[in-house]
């Protein structure tokens, strides 16, 4: 669950939800962002890339990274956010 003093809401189910993740990384240039498909699955984030991908590349150079994910609902206006940093690594 995540809980602060204003909103809270259980993240499991919302991992589980089809939503995109914005993965944010280092490159030479700078800063780059890059909305990715994710699969939430026994406590790990799995981010879903090809070969045409370039962030693979970039966390290969530069592990450290932040991941966002949104869900919003314009009906009601409510919007859930999770956020995440640490180090990822690119596996086959």
């Amino acid at each position: 669950m995540i809980r602060d003093t204003r909103r809270s809401f259980e993240l499991e189910p919302f991992l589980q939800k089809p939503l995109f993740a914005h993965l944010s990384t280092q490159s030479m240039e700078g800063p780059r962002h890059s909305p990715v498909w994710f699969l939430w699955e026994e406590g790990s984030l799995w981010i879903i890339g090809t070969s045409a991908d370039t962030f693979p590349d970039r966390i290969r150079s530069q592990p450290s990274c932040a991941l966002g994910i949104v869900d919003y609902d314009p009906g009601s206006g409510l919007v859930l956010h999770a956020g995440f940093r640490g180090r990822a690594e690119v596996l086959p």
